[in-house]
């Protein structure tokens, strides 16, 4: 299981060993090359103050060389200089004096300069110098030990109470850490305590910035929770109460089948109730079909579809119903009618826009269904002969569960709804309005033809022009 805090733990920590480690190097190196100097000078004014007393000493009064450097001279140069370095002074090619430690028969280093050699086991730092007056040459060296060491002790110095601290830092990171989360402790305290039913929103005022995001998104999938059980309540409610009536009066059919005497009455009794039990289904599948239909239905469902051939079936499989009822059904539909939508969907849209119309149309009269189509849109219209409905309500009928006052029984009020919801899917829009010359009504839906058409509900319209 991923934990922030230990990550922000590993992490800070991480990276202050980090700091240490590139301050530490950084330190060692510029401490080397400052101490490498420092020593390297001074085996340079050891030989400069060597050549020069030298000199002087060979160009002074005495007879020969020898008695120079072989005398009380030599010896006071070595007890001068043989603490700071080993050194050889020689002159035409002739080794004069040397200290103890010094090469005795060779020189230190062939070449002239600095130069870094292997002698007695270690390594040497050594200074080849020539005396800008004379043949006199001198070889001052030192081991490279005495210069590690207080390398070495610098950093030491430096990084001995950073090792120290060490705890110190440890505990201040974890306290930083554990009160730089307690906003994280307490939003996740709020949300654990919450019930269930509890959706409101969560304050913001007291969030982190840094998630102050997720929050709030957090917040909007309360908000559309919140909704979806308000809307699911609704549901239920209207439901319950659709569901009742059809209950009551299936249950009275059956107890008046059961008295009926044998014969004519009883029969008729038996119509009714099979009647009464197609309603109820036909109101248990509407209830069920709009449920499924939810304003998240993925894009990829979607493919091209001809609406027309959509038309013809549903006029087809309600032909019948429209010849019980004595309506003539009509489709005008010249041409295909190409949209990006779900077929299922688009069927059952097409067959209750129909259904409905068949049902409030009288006998003897018409219900046209046309398909018309341009650069931009497909349009169907569905028109019948019935009563219609009075513009204040057109916005209204598609609602769950609304009738229009006065309209014939026996309908639940969820076909079109279910209509406006499967035309939302298709980003498309439905109105209702009078329909020709005035009389009955005509629905009209119009879907876009473009394939990256929105999925979105829209609001129902109460004038179409």
């Amino acid at each position: 299981m991923i934990s922030l805090r230990r990550r922000l733990i590993v992490l800070m920590l991480g990276v202050f060993a980090l700091a240490w480690g590139v301050l530490t190097a950084i330190v060692f190196w510029d401490a080397r090359r400052e101490i490498h100097a420092f020593y390297d000078d001074r085996l340079e004014k050891i030989a400069e103050v060597l050549l020069d007393l030298s000199w002087h000493e060979l160009n002074d009064e005495h007879e020969t060389t020898e008695e120079v450097l072989n005398g009380v001279f030599s010896e006071r140069l070595i007890r001068a200089y043989d603490d700071e370095a080993a050194f050889q002074i020689w002159y035409r090619g002739h080794l004069l004096v040397r200290t103890a430690d010094a090469p005795a028969a060779e020189r230190f280093i062939p070449g002239d300069g600095f130069a870094d050699v292997l002698y007695q086991k270690q390594m040497w730092r050594v200074l080849h110098k020539i005396h800008s007056d004379g043949p006199l040459e001198v070889y001052v060296g030192e081991p490279f030990s005495g210069r590690t060491e207080l390398v070495y002790h610098v950093i030491g110095q430096l990084v001995g109470p950073l090792l120290v601290a060490v705890p110190l830092l440890v505990v201040l990171v974890l306290v930083g850490v554990r009160r730089g989360l307690q906003p994280l402790a307490r939003t996740e305290c709020e949300i654990a305590h919450r019930s269930p039913t509890q959706l409101t929103p969560i304050a913001l005022a007291e969030v982190p910035v840094e998630i102050r995001g997720i929050v709030g998104e957090l917040n909007h999938l309360l908000e559309a929770l919140a909704e979806a059980m308000a809307r699911e309540r609704r549901f239920t409610s209207h439901a319950a109460h659709e569901l009742r009536t059809p209950l009551a009066v299936l249950k009275t059919q059956a107890q008046l089948a059961l008295r009926a005497p044998e014969g004519s009455q009883r029969e008729e009794a038996l119509h009714r109730l099979i009647a009464g039990v197609d309603r109820a289904s036909r109101l248990v599948s509407q209830l069920l079909t709009l449920t499924r239909l939810e304003p998240d239905v993925t894009r990829t469902l979607r493919g091209e579809l001809d609406l027309r051939e959509i038309a013809r079936e549903a006029v087809a499989e309600l032909a019948p119903l429209a010849l019980e009822r004595g309506v003539e059904l009509g489709l005008d539909a010249p041409e295909p009618a190409r949209v990006h939508g779900i077929a299922l969907a688009l069927g059952i849209l097409v067959r209750n826009l129909i259904d409905n119309a068949i049902r409030h149309s009288p006998a003897g009269g018409r219900v046209d269904v046309r398909l018309t189509v341009d650069a931009a849109t497909v349009t169907l219209t569905v028109s019948d002969q019935g009563p219609g409905i009075p513009p204040e309500e057109r916005a209204r009928v598609f609602e769950p569960f609304y009738r229009v006052p006065g309209s014939p029984s026996g309908g639940a009020g969820l076909g079109l709804a279910i209509v406006q919801r499967i035309v939302a899917f298709h980003g498309g829009r439905v109105g209702a309005e009078a329909g020709p010359d005035g009389r009955g009504t005509t629905m009209r839906v119009v879907f876009p033809r473009s394939e990256d058409s929105p999925l979105h509900p829209l609001p129902a319209m109460t004038e179409t022009s």
